[in-house]
């Protein structure tokens, strides 16, 4: 179950050092990565096999070096973090599952 609108997910300022916020809570598991100074989230699911993109660790780094692309570490697929769609990889054309997200004031909440 999503976590319901207005729930603060993280301090602007952790997502500004990390360039991703994981968000786990009751069953639900999220991401939220910076994309030129926007916030977008995403289910923490990858579309080809359902794993959390971090893979069998916390890793909290789901970015490219780059910070161009996110990328699943369990099998290299990568998607472009404005849309989610999958641009390589076994899941190609395939998207991650998008989580409304947006900045206000020193807070990224959940829409």
């Amino acid at each position: 179950m999503r976590p319901p609108p207005g729930t603060v997910v993280c301090r602007w300022a952790d997502l500004q050092t990390t360039g991703t916020v994981l968000y786990r809570v009751e069953g639900f598991e999220g991401f939220v990565i910076l994309d030129d100074y926007l916030p977008r989230g995403y289910v923490d699911a990858c579309p080809h096999n359902g794993m959390p993109l971090g893979g069998d660790q916390e890793e909290t780094d789901y970015q490219t070096r780059e910070q161009d692309v996110i990328i699943c570490r369990w099998h290299g697929a990568s998607f472009l973090k404005d849309s989610g769609e999958c641009i390589g990889g076994p899941c190609a054309g395939d998207h991650l599952e998008p989580w409304p997200v947006e900045r206000r004031g020193d807070e990224v909440v959940t829409v």
